[in-house]
Formats: structure tokens, C-alpha cells, sequence
């Protein structure tokens, strides 16, 4: 496995170089994802006595146990230093710091299992969550350099009293896991394990004897913690600050830092033998694929992304699809008539977007006027409501529709008037920022002729914008009923009524063939809307 992944980087480089691009730019990658992956990923478990105890421990947290996997992070910059250079000596830097790398990391994975202790590190967590508080105001230092005496100050005041509020007990009784979330793993004293081994097998006649009574099977004596009943440490071991790491074991980290050593050493062996694959902004893009990459492993990871799940549930899918073909459009024996129920169901649901969307646009056109900032600028009183408005959009949109008809149906009950509301309440924000950012760039000819002749805002308005906005306003209005359509299909699964309430009741009821008749009419009914929205749109801009 392990090898295979590293394999799979070497072809991932290989391919990238037939590319005739920049190879120095992916070896810059990878070493800065050595080095973002070295604090920040788990690479093995630590297990304790439930799974909830399980650890999974970063490259940097090792150290202590396994100092030589300080390899790792010292040939990424080893690799970075010599990629400043390019040519040749970038080659070298990749092959010669992922070559150290690698061989540390394998021989720390091809390990025993064996007994470790946590040691916390109070304060980390606390100050890696400042410390990113603190990022947005540094760039905007950076980018705003006028203004970096405003916002430095700003973003250190934030990042301090956060710190400072994270370390409090008010924070801890808030956020209990934060409190000492960082733990470096150390090695347990001698004689640990042989205590622990004695003090087990001492009470596992009366923990047999429970386990008979419940009709478990009997465990037996063990001659060291490896041995353990799934590799579970016992319960008071584990409370006492000691897990058994299992280096053999599978953690994302484990197959990052693999693909990323694999990149490199690719990387550098192309460098080796076409040192002219570079370019000036390579440290850069480098950076940026690294923190892209950075961000992905863990994504795959906490989305419980596999492909295996898919290949052993792929029985009960076709099981699925046999019952539900061909589709059951009438019954007449016995009263059931699902097409009749579709077709009803899915006027109701085009009903409840139209309504929906009708209402959005009668709010959002007054008050996206209030919105643009061309219309507002020029008042004191104007600009304050600029900003309340812009607020409320702001809030609004980021309230999702499906949230608001939870709200509304707990409120006002299960039908299509609590799908109305939320969808009206959501879409005023979407068309209104749409309809002030039409406004905001209207040419401003036609608006200075009429006030260079003394004609009052509503003429301006009148005359000059709106002949200009309307059409916009009709093609975002027609864009947002394709939305609000398919938004509509969902809000019927919560209660709201329409198409997405039959499916949701065909599929608790079992009926799958009355649930693909539903299906079948969204395709064609989406279609038919989308070809129409888009013909219509096209003819208005």
C-alpha cells in the first residue's frame, strides 16, 4: 500500500513532465506540502480503550518518539532551498531531501505496534486559531499598505483577546475539546508494558466471568498489549494517558506525505535530465498548489470518500432499480392512480416557484435601489441604508431556503405555504444584489444629460436607468424561477408540498415504482424549463 501510493506520485510527476511545464513548480508543491502535512495531518492511529479515543498523531507529534522523522521535514527544505537555485541543483535538492524522506518515513511504518504515553500541549490549539485570525489582516495589510497602520493593530488586538478568551474557563466549558487537543506522543517508561501485561491478565478471571454472563466468549492471557482483544488497550490504561500506536496502520497524512514525496523525487529526476523545466513565478504557483492540495486530503478524508462503498452497495442498487422498472402508472382496481398524482404534485410545485419568485421580485426591486451604491453614495441617510441593506442581503442569503421551511413548517404546518414563504425570503436577497449590481453599472451618460437639465430623480429614474436595468432584471428573475424550480423539488421532502413530498412518500411507503414516475417527470419538466429560460433570456439580452 504504501509503496504503491509513493509509486503512484513517481507517474503522477512522470506524466506532468511529458507536459514539457514547469517541473520545479510541482517539486516546490510537494515540498510545501511536506511541510503543511508535517504539523497538521494524522499519519497513524493511536488507539485507546473505545474508538472515540482513537488518536490519530501528525509527522511533528512523533518526533519526540521517532526522532528521525525529522527526515521528512528536513529534506522538503532541503528540496526548497536548492529549488531556488533551478536547474540541476533543484533536480538534486528533490531527489536527495525525498530519498532521506522517504526512507525515514517507511522505516517508522514498517514498525511494531507498541505502547506510548500523550503528553498535551495546552495553548497550541488556542493559538493556531489566533494566529489564523490573524492572517486576513496582514493581507490586507499587504495588499493595503496605507492602511497597514489600521489594520495590523486591529488584527494583533483580535488574535490576543482571542487567545486569551480560548485559554479561559468560560472557552473550555464551551469548546471542552480544545483544551490540550495538540498531545505529542513519547515513549512509555521501561517496565510500563510489563506492568500493565501483569496487572490484565491479574483480573481477567473476573472480567471472563462478566463476560459469560452476557454471553460474550472468554479471553485469554496475553504477553504483551499487542495481543488485546481488537487492539483496545484496557480501560484504565487508556484513562491513564497511554495508547498503543500502530504504525501500520492507514491515515490520510500517511498517504499524503507518500504522494507528495513521490511528486518530489518525480519532480527532481525530470530536473535531472531537463533543468531547463522552470519558470520565474514557480515558488509562487507552487504555494498555491500546495495549500489547494493541502486542503483536499483532509476534505476526502472527513467527506468518508470510498470508492469500496460504492463497488459492495452496488447489489443493493441494482436491487433498487429492479423494483422500481418499469413504472407503475395506474392501478385502477385499486383506486391508485400515481401519474394522475404526479402531474397534480408537479403543478404544485411549479406553482409554489412562480409564487415564490413573484414575491422575491416584488421585495428585491424597490429595495435593491437602496443597494446600489451609484444611487446612494451622494446622502448621508441614503448611505446608511446602503449598508443596512447590503447587511440584510448578507444575512439573508446566508440562510439556505431548505433552513427557512423548517422554520416556517413548524410555524405555519406541513403545505406549500411554508415553502412559499422560505422560498421568497431566500431569493430577495439573491435577485436584490443581482438587481443593485445591474444598477451600479448603468452607463451614466444618459443619467448626466437628464440632470444637466434639471430633471428630478424619479425622471432619472425613470428615463435613464430602468430602460437600461429592465431587461436584466427580467433575465434574472426568469434564472432565479429555474433555481427556486429546483428548489422547490426539495422543499416538498421536508413537508413543503409539490413532487419532492410524493417521491419522499413513495420511498418511505416503498413503492419505487410511483417514486421513478416522479423522477421522470423532473428530467422533462427541467429540461423544458431550462430550454424556455434560456430562449427567453437570450431574446431579452
Amino acid at each position: 500500500m504504501n509503496v504503491a501510493v509513493f509509486l503512484l506520485g513517481l507517474a503522477l510527476a512522470g506524466l506532468l513532465g511529458l507536459g514539457r511545464g514547469s517541473m520545479r513548480r510541482y517539486l516546490v508543491a510537494a515540498a510545501l506540502g511536506l511541510l503543511v502535512a508535517t504539523p497538521t495531518f494524522p499519519v497513524v492511529e493511536a488507539v485507546g480503550y473505545l474508538s472515540r479515543e482513537t488518536l490519530g498523531p501528525t509527522l511533528l507529534a512523533l518526533l519526540p518518539m521517532a526522532p528521525h522523522l525529522a527526515l521528512v521535514p528536513l529534506g522538503a527544505l532541503l528540496a526548497l532551498l536548492l529549488a531556488h537555485f533551478g536547474g540541476r541543483a533543484a533536480g538534486v535538492g528533490g531527489v536527495l531531501g525525498g530519498g532521506l524522506a522517504l526512507a525515514s518515513l517507511l522505516v517508522f511504518l514498517q514498525g511494531p505496534a507498541h505502547l506510548v504515553r500523550l503528553k498535551p500541549l495546552p495553548g497550541l490549539m488556542e493559538g493556531v486559531v489566533a494566529l489564523s485570525l490573524l492572517v486576513p489582516f496582514v493581507l490586507l495589510a499587504v495588499w493595503r499598505r496605507k492602511q497597514a497602520g489600521l489594520w495590523l493593530p486591529l488584527g494583533v488586538a483580535l488574535a490576543l483577546s482571542t487567545f486569551a478568551w480560548l485559554n479561559s474557563p468560560q472557552a473550555h466549558t464551551y469548546f471542552p475539546r480544545m483544551e490540550g487537543y495538540y498531545k505529542l506522543i513519547l515513549p512509555a517508561e521501561p517496565g510500563t508494558e510489563e506492568k500493565l501485561v501483569a496487572a490484565y491478565n491479574q483480573g481477567l478471571e473476573e472480567l471472563n466471568r462478566v463476560r459469560e454472563e452476557i454471553g460474550l466468549p472468554p479471553l485469554k492471557p496475553i504477553r504483551d498489549l499487542t495481543g488485546l482483544n481488537e487492539g483496545r488497550l484496557p480501560q484504565e490504561v487508556a484513562q491513564a494517558g497511554y495508547r498503543l500506536l500502530q504504525p501500520q496502520s492507514t491515515a490520510y497524512g500517511n498517504v499524503a506525505l507518500l504522494l507528495f514525496l513521490g511528486v518530489m523525487m518525480g519532480s527532481g529526476i525530470w530536473l535531472l535530465f531537463r533543468p531547463k523545466l522552470a519558470q520565474p513565478d514557480d515558488l509562487r504557483t507552487g504555494l498555491v498548489l500546495a495549500l489547494v492540495a493541502a486542503s483536499v486530503f483532509p476534505a476526502f478524508d472527513a467527506t468518508e470518500f470510498d470508492l469500496g462503498k460504492l463497488v459492495k452497495g452496488w447489489p443493493f442498487l441494482v436491487n433498487f432499480l429492479d423494483r422500481a422498472w418499469p413504472p407503475n402508472l395506474a392501478q385502477p382496481q385499486s383506486g391508485i392512480y400515481p401519474l394522475q398524482s404526479v402531474a397534480s404534485e408537479m403543478l404544485l410545485t411549479l406553482e409554489i416557484a412562480l409564487v415564490g419568485t413573484l414575491l422575491a421580485a416584488l421585495f428585491a426591486l424597490p429595495t435593491s435601489f437602496l443597494a446600489a451604491r451609484n444611487l446612494t453614495f451622494q446622502n448621508p441617510l441614503l448611505r446608511v441604508l446602503f449598508y443596512l441593506m447590503r447587511g440584510f442581503y448578507n444575512v439573508d442569503r446566508g440562510v439556505d431556503t431548505l433552513i427557512l421551511a423548517l422554520i416556517l413548517v413548524a410555524a405555519v404546518g406541513l403545505g406549500p405555504f411554508a415553502g412559499v414563504l422560505a422560498m421568497a425570503i431566500h431569493s430577495i436577497a439573491d435577485l436584490g444584489k443581482l438587481y443593485s449590481e445591474a444598477i451600479e453599472n448603468v452607463d451614466k451618460g444618459p443619467i448626466e444629460a437628464l440632470e444637466s437639465v434639471g430633471a428630478s430623480g424619479s425622471n432619472v429614474l425613470r428615463w435613464a436607468i430602468l430602460p437600461q436595468v429592465l431587461p436584466l432584471f427580467v433575465s434574472y428573475t426568469l434564472y432565479r424561477f429555474e433555481i427556486n424550480f429546483r428548489v422547490s423539488i426539495v422543499l416538498g421532502l421536508v413537508g413543503a408540498g409539490g413532487i419532492g413530498f410524493f417521491i419522499k412518500g413513495a420511498m418511505d411507503a416503498g413503492h419505487y415504482d410511483q417514486m421513478v414516475i416522479g423522477i421522470i417527470a423532473i428530467v422533462i419538466v427541467v429540461n423544458l424549463i431550462d430550454f424556455a429560460s434560456s430562449w427567453l433570456r437570450s431574446r431579452l439580452v
